[in-house]
């Protein structure tokens, strides 16, 4: 999942010399609240924000008269796409600038496009449950995880780790490839697994599960 895969580049950089307000009216033609910027010789400087620009009290000045709205965010286009997302999130971005080593703009990742591709990828179109764990830090041991999931025929098609609210406690999201997940939830129980959220379709209602329970435990007496 490298950036270079879902680069485009169908929209040209800005220069320092282009005014305010012929940039205010390109952002909302193109709906990005951000525009990539350019020198002269295609050397990367920065996005700049319709926030930033609205607050320039005379639309008739330049970009480069206000170059220190320009801010500086960017990724490489051999990057994992892991680093643009956290970039996008840390700037609100709606669009990300890429470029090379050497800093020249090779294109541009759109925040919406990129939502859109993420979740054509099979660990979110793929049919299937989503279990939430909350599991201290400590104890938080993948290759146990996976084999409980994969004793039940199960397979985990991705994986999330948030933060909890609990100190030194995360919350481990599994996007697993069956839709009735009960027996899957029962075996995280039985090994003292919190299952803070499940998603999934279940093949018995509530209480006829709990009436299905109550028969097995009377066939084992």
């Amino acid at each position: 999942m490298k950036v270079q895969k879902h680069l485009l580049n169908d929209i040209k950089p800005l220069l320092l010399k282009e005014g305010v307000n012929t940039i205010l009216d390109a952002m909302e033609e193109l709906k990005f609240s951000q525009l990539p910027v350019v020198n002269d010789v295609q050397k990367y400087l920065g996005v700049i924000s319709e926030d930033d620009l609205l607050e320039v009290e005379n639309e008739s000045d330049t970009l480069g008269q206000h170059e220190r709205l320009i801010a500086p965010f960017h990724v490489l286009e051999s990057s994992h796409l892991f680093e643009a997302i956290a970039i996008i999130s840390k700037g609100n971005l709606s669009l990300l600038p890429v470029i090379d080593a050497e800093r020249n703009y090779k294109g541009y990742l759109s925040s919406a496009e990129l939502l859109q591709d993420i979740g054509a990828e099979p660990g979110f179109s793929e049919p299937g449950g989503v279990l939430v764990l909350k599991i201290e830090k400590r104890d938080y041991h993948l290759t146990q995880i996976a084999q409980i999931v994969e004793s039940e025929d199960a397979r985990i098609m991705g994986l999330y780790v948030a933060s909890a609210q609990e100190k030194d406690t995360i919350c481990l999201c599994l996007k697993l490839n069956q839709m009735d997940l009960t027996r899957i939830i029962k075996s995280f129980d039985r090994f003292n697994y919190e299952v803070l959220e499940a998603y999934h379709t279940s093949l018995f209602e509530d209480d006829a599960s709990d009436r299905y329970d109550a028969f097995m435990n009377y066939l084992n007496i």
